[in-house]
């Protein structure tokens, strides 16, 4: 990645904020990612980051990963959390999922943030029998400027969607790959094991992890021992660069008990339990706290210097 291009765009406070964050979303290694980063793939954050600012005009986030007949608590809390920020940011939003996903997400939303009913009338159903034909549909008339993939299932070279048992999950869940030629704007994947759509881009960094790789590519990808994580660190660096937080009215343990609520499973135990990837809530907690800590004097000195009319880069300075 280009260094160069990024400390241009970046104050050195939220430069060395990107890096800080980058290394705690991986810190526990706990499916690799840690392992793919130290092992060259770094800067992603950022990238991401400035990629996320700079195209959220009208953003489609895409989730819901199958566990037997439920879907798992990893993804949607994250995608719930960045159309909040991205709401925030006033942007348009569109929240996508198989149709089953969808359904549930719906009657989860209500309850998990303040804004639920609004977010739920922004959801996107999409049909397995329909899929290519809606999401051209989709595309046409939303037309959006960035994607953002959390937490989805991404097909091997094979063309088999597999889940982190090896099991065969195709029928659960959608080709979203048909979905990448036909937008024009940026992608962004959020992934914490191989098996998602976008860790194509870090193909050759898996080849020895015991994982079933995902082939497809995005333009960007942000890794984090869980996914959900990837969105809080990715929020919580935006909220830097705007200089305001953006992770402002989600509450993780709300909305994980709604998800729960509306048939949520935790996707390692599956068990319906207000958890993340079988990690207790109050680790989940703590490493939100961690970013919200890292990021708030960035944020402050954000909107210091903008109140004082230094900011001379302005909106360009993220």
């Amino acid at each position: 990645m280009d260094n160069l291009a990024f400390e241009k765009g970046l104050r050195p406070s939220t430069a060395q904020l990107a890096m800080q964050l980058e290394a705690l979303m991986v810190a526990g290694n706990l499916r690799g990612m840690g392992t793919v980063r130290d092992s060259g793939y770094r800067g992603f954050l950022r990238d991401s980051v400035q990629a996320f600012l700079r195209n959220a005009e009208r953003v489609a986030i895409v989730s819901g990963f199958p566990v037997g007949d439920h879907f798992e608590t990893d993804g949607p809390a994250g995608a719930v959390a960045l159309a909040n920020g991205l709401e925030q940011m006033g942007a348009e939003v569109a929240l996508l999922g198989t149709a089953p996903y969808a359904e549930a997400l719906s009657k989860a939303l209500p309850a998990a943030i303040t804004n639920g009913d609004q977010l739920a009338a922004r959801i996107v159903p999409i049909q397995k029998t329909q899929c290519e034909a809606q999401l051209k549909e989709f595309v046409g008339n939303f037309k959006p400027t960035l994607v953002i993939f959390i937490e989805v299932p991404g097909a091997g070279s094979d063309g088999t969607h597999r889940n982190m048992r090896f099991e065969d999950i195709s029928e659960q869940t959608l080709s979203w790959e048909t979905l990448l030629p036909l937008v024009a704007c940026p992608t962004i994947a959020i992934a914490d094991g191989g098996n998602e759509l976008g860790m194509g881009l870090v193909g050759s960094h898996l080849e020895q992890l015991p994982i079933a790789c995902a082939s497809a590519s995005t333009d960007h990808l942000v890794l984090a021992d869980v996914s959900n994580w990837g969105a809080y660190a990715l929020l919580a660096l935006a909220s830097a660069c705007v200089g305001r937080s953006l992770l402002e009215g989600f509450e993780l343990e709300t909305c994980l008990n709604s998800l729960v609520e509306a048939g949520f499973v935790d996707g390692v135990t599956q068990c319906s339990v207000a958890t993340e990837d079988g990690l207790p809530l109050a680790r989940s907690e703590s490493f939100i706290q961690g970013v919200q800590a890292l990021a708030a004097p960035v944020i402050a000195e954000r909107y210091v210097s903008e109140l004082m009319g230094t900011d001379n880069l302005a909106s360009g300075y993220v």
